[in-house]
């Protein structure tokens, strides 16, 4: 399961002279100062470090390519990178003197992150996850690629994902592991970049979320992640899975850098007349400078002050030790002045919003796949299949005859999508009743119980064992939970709910989970706040203790 060999990671000594011509830019590393630690470091951790000179950022990239070749394709083989920018290190030198010329562009200036695979790059493959697109060149970049380039970020690399977002294995790379235990999968779709940035591949990713997809593999790789309100993050140059639902998300081992990063990447684009609207109402309530919006002003350690947050028993009682870790949260955050409230999901709710009824959402809603993901295969090159219909054939009669065939679920999804349609009444229902009073019942939680938040812990249970159709691996230690599961409360409705996750702790078998800060529409900060709050009080992240640091990591 190589990195895309068209895109190796370069060697180090091919770095050398870049190495060279950057050490002049830099100034001395006075006495007095520490030294760079790679390992978890934050972007204000690493903007002070290449502000000082103790760091430059072709040493950065190296540093962190170095990681990735020792734990992607060797040691633990993490698999959950795809394909490294073959100009990062050149990138670095340019934004290194850059630097040295004219100062930073901002708080990303130099710093490398990286991008889920069905975000598009005019420099990279992406696959969506698919064998069929595994070389497929975008000839533009995403709306959220070219404003973190604007901003001076590095895109180092294409993270692994779930195929056509589902899942946590793919026909490009196979399966991706979760760095705290190699039985256990990632939760998906946006493994790759949840266990990337667990792993310290690079300080910050962008996911996707439609279900669950930023949230879900945060919370088992034990990092922060955000699904803000659909459509503040432009889906313009992204592989769609249902656009009515769909949101891309940042992901990052900090709320701090969260926050940052929400605020280079959201917008308005006229490619996305939704994220038009959202941010017209997104800056009622926050004051924009120009097209942006700085969302770290919420980073308040004494944000949970006053707050009544409803706690969602709903989601407990799957595994006594999650329990566990989501009480001590509650009592951290009481702690912290926040008062709470008990809260049991009526059963008709649970039904219609995260049983059966969802189902049914979920499946209606997907009558647009077809329609809107062959619009996004006309974008792309003549290379390119143009058509549902070209995929199956092309999964049945090539990829499924090689070592990583397709999943069922892909099939289905495809194979679905060839008798369906948006002109459907149900699917007119949907859209016209059925979503806005979702949106409508959940919105109605926060009236009755005059909650800021709704908490609970992401999952009743730490990550599954590994199961996909390569292999499957046995792990009894796992206990399993039927408890109700909240991935679709945020981006199943006529507009998405925000969802913060921020790390609670881990397990006696070394898994982590996150605990989760629910919203109501259009309140990121307030979100971003009380989950800073809770992690400068708690700090319960933790890197992997099977991928320690390398010699060559401190500088």
């Amino acid at each position: 399961m190589p990195v895309n060999s068209r895109f190796a990671v370069l060697p180090r000594a091919s770095a050398a002279g870049l190495l060279l011509a950057c050490a002049a830019l830099a100034p001395a590393q006075a006495d007095s100062q520490p030294p760079f630690k790679l390992e978890e470091a934050s972007v204000a951790q690493i903007d002070a470090a290449l502000a000082s000179g103790r760091l430059t950022s072709v040493k950065l990239v190296q540093m962190y390519l170095d990681r990735i070749a020792a734990y992607n394709e060797q040691g633990p083989k993490l698999h959950s990178v795809l394909t490294i920018n073959p100009a990062a290190l050149k990138l670095a030198a340019q934004l290194d003197q850059e630097r040295a010329a004219h100062g930073p562009r901002g708080p990303l200036h130099g710093i490398p992150v990286l991008l889920k695979d069905n975000v598009d790059t005019d420099d990279m493959p992406t696959s969506n996850g698919s064998a069929i697109l595994k070389n497929s060149i975008p000839s533009t970049d995403a709306f959220l690629a070219q404003r973190l380039r604007d901003a001076g970020a590095i895109i180092l690399a294409k993270t692994a994902m779930g195929e056509f977002a589902g899942g946590s294995y793919n026909s490009v790379g196979g399966q991706t592991i979760n760095p705290y235990n190699l039985k256990r999968h990632t939760g998906g779709s946006s493994s790759g970049s949840a266990a990337s940035t667990a792993a310290n591949f690079a300080v910050l990713a962008i996911g996707t979320d439609t279900s669950t997809s930023v949230r879900g593999p945060s919370s088992y790789n034990g990092i922060v992640g955000l699904r803000p309100t659909t459509g503040l993050i432009s889906r313009a140059g992204i592989a769609p899975k249902n656009l009515n639902f769909d949101s891309a998300g940042p992901m990052a081992r900090s709320v701090a850098d969260v926050a940052l990063m929400l605020g280079t990447v959201a917008g308005p684009d006229p490619a996305d007349p939704l994220s038009q609207k959202v941010w017209s109402e997104e800056s009622k309530r926050y004051k924009p400078h120009g097209s942006r919006i700085d969302y770290t002003r919420f980073l308040d350690a004494h944000a949970l002050k006053g707050k009544k947050i409803g706690v969602v028993r709903t989601f407990f009682g799957g595994d006594p030790e999650i329990d566990a870790l989501a009480e001590a949260a509650l009592v951290k955050m009481r702690e912290q002045g926040a008062t709470t409230v008990d809260i049991e999901l009526d059963p008709a709710f649970v039904e219609a919003y995260l049983g059966e009824g969802n189902r049914k959402i979920r499946k209606v809603s997907d009558y647009r796949f077809k329609a809107d993901w062959e619009t996004y295969l006309a974008s792309l090159g003549p290379e390119v299949p143009k058509s549902v219909a070209d995929f199956i054939h092309l999964y049945e009669t090539q990829v499924n005859k090689s070592p990583l065939p397709v999943e069922d679920s892909v099939m289905r999804l495809l194979k679905d999508s060839t008798t369906t349609s948006t002109d459907d009444p149900a699917y007119q229902d949907l859209v016209t009743r059925v979503l806005p009073k979702a949106t409508a019942d959940k919105l109605a939680i926060f009236a009755k119980y005059h909650v800021d938040a709704l908490v609970f812990p992401y999952f009743s249970s730490f990550a599954p064992p590994i199961s996909n159709p390569v292999y499957s691996v046995e792990d009894p230690t796992f206990v399993k939970s039927t408890r109700p599961e909240p991935a679709t409360l945020a981006g199943y409705g006529s507009v998405g709910f925000p969802c913060l996750v921020v790390p609670m702790g881990f397990g006696t078998q070394g898994l982590p989970m996150d605990i989760a800060f629910f919203g109501k529409p259009y309140e990121e900060g307030k979100l971003i706040g009380m989950g800073y709050a809770y992690e400068q009080a708690s700090k319960m992240r933790r890197a992997p203790p099977l991928l320690p640091a390398l010699a060559s990591e401190a500088q």
